[in-house]
């Protein structure tokens, strides 16, 4: 099958408004393995939600991460239809590098963003958690709270602004530009404001460290490259390159550790069974952050990787033609029962095969702030479920995030009852 060709009934929709991404992952793979797919804005793909075919394409050498491999795009069969989609798919910078230039890239942001500079934030991120509890634990049983807003949101973003230097002041603003931009909903002149908004304050923040710099990321990432000292790779992050690096940051950091913490919690909430069996010790806190990865991937979609080349992908059948691109439904990998059995719709932190998921990528793009956005949650987990139960009975229905990006929820609403006093840090 040619995917240029493929009648407009013969392909798979995806829905740019992720009403029911585990449904339509479901479909997916009764589909095939590899599909023909369209997106917003007519967007032809061809889309997967099995394992280890997304492995093999992710990590496979025939595909590409760079835009110039499009051939849609190259062609200009791609319009301004689907703007959410192609800020993404077009940033430049690290994230849509390929070979030497990518490994350039990402060589000099691990220069700055050191396993030591993520351990470091250990003690800020525990007493911030423990903050977050206490301020918790001050409402009235009878009061509903968003622990998405409340909870979630404030821990990653707090840390990543003193990782990057920036005052906190500007996290809401940072949020709201931030959502513009990948919220399917949006329209073009929101997504463009969106965009030009969050330039605004990283530009600031750079113009600002370069004349004042600090023992921060934004500070190390100019150091690395202002010719202070030889980098050894001839890679150069100039402001644009710069702006954008820290834009990545700002999604992995932040957005993916938000997404995951509540989904961790709404999964915890709908397993009781599963929350008194890690608080009993018999399943541990690792175990239910991989689950909840595997389970309810914080990422919805990747977007995209292209053939080089003519490509038999081993094991659908199907040949992806030089030029296709191909969308890798993370959520729906994560539930592939060929991988793993046929309870890979339960949520279940004590099964066997647990950190075998795509929610960090795979391969030379695997996410470099995975480490940092697994000890977030583990520790916003480990001091919340010991503090509180949730009471969700009667709160508002959790409404997904509308995009192809994000997999969470708008909110998360309930009522807190302490179990366990948290003193506020120190």
């Amino acid at each position: 099958m040619d995917l240029a060709t493929c009648p407009d009934n013969a392909l798979f929709h995806l829905d740019p408004r992720a009403t029911d991404v585990n449904g339509e992952g479901a479909r997916l793979r009764e589909a095939g393995r590899l599909v023909p797919a369209v997106l917003d804005g007519g967007i032809r793909a061809w889309a997967t939600g099995h394992l280890p075919v997304a492995a093999a394409i992710l990590g496979g050498r025939q595909f590409r991460k760079h835009p110039s491999h499009w051939a849609d795009l190259q062609n200009g069969k791609i319009t301004d239809g689907a703007p959410g989609i192609l800020e993404f798919v077009l940033m430049p910078g690290m994230l849509n590098e390929d070979g030497a230039r990518h490994r350039q890239l990402r060589d000099l942001v691990r220069q700055a963003f050191t396993p030591r500079r993520v351990e470091n934030l250990r003690p800020r991120i525990t007493a911030i958690v423990q903050d977050l509890v206490t301020e918790l634990a001050q409402t009235a049983p009878e009061q509903l709270v968003d622990l998405r807003r409340q909870f979630a949101f404030p821990l990653p973003m707090r840390i990543i602004c003193e990782l990057f230097g920036l005052d906190y002041s500007a996290s809401d603003e940072l949020a709201r530009h931030y959502a513009a931009i990948h919220d399917s909903r949006s329209k073009a002149a929101d997504i463009a404001a969106g965009k030009a908004g969050l330039a605004q304050i990283i530009t600031d923040l750079i113009a600002a460290k370069k004349h004042r710099p600090a023992d921060d990321l934004t500070s190390a990432l100019i150091h690395a490259t202002t010719g202070e000292r030889d980098t050894g790779n001839g890679a150069v992050l100039d402001d644009e390159l710069l702006m954008y690096t820290l834009m990545l940051f700002l999604f992995a950091g932040h957005e993916t550790t938000q997404n995951l913490i509540v989904n961790a919690l709404k999964a915890l909430g709908d397993h009781p069974d599963q929350l008194e069996r890690l608080r009993s010790g018999s399943i541990s806190i690792d175990s239910v952050v991989e689950e909840t990865l595997r389970w309810a991937s914080p990422i919805h979609t990747i977007m995209f990787r292209y053939a080089a080349e003519d490509v038999d992908v081993a094991g659908t059948g199907v040949t992806v033609k030089k030029g296709d691109a191909v969308v890798i439904c993370v959520a729906a990998s994560g539930r592939d029962h060929e991988t793993f059995g046929p309870a890979a719709d339960e949520f279940d932190a004590a099964r066997e095969v647990l950190a075998q998921h795509l929610a960090f990528g795979h391969g030379a793009h695997y996410c470099i702030g995975a480490p940092l956005a697994r000890l977030m949650t583990r520790t916003a987990l480990a001091v919340f479920t010991t503090a509180f139960d949730v009471d969700r009975s009667d709160a508002p229905t959790p409404e997904p995030i509308s995009s192809y990006s994000p997999n969470s929820f708008t909110s998360l609403w309930g009522r807190l009852t302490v179990r366990q006093p948290v003193t506020a840090a120190a």
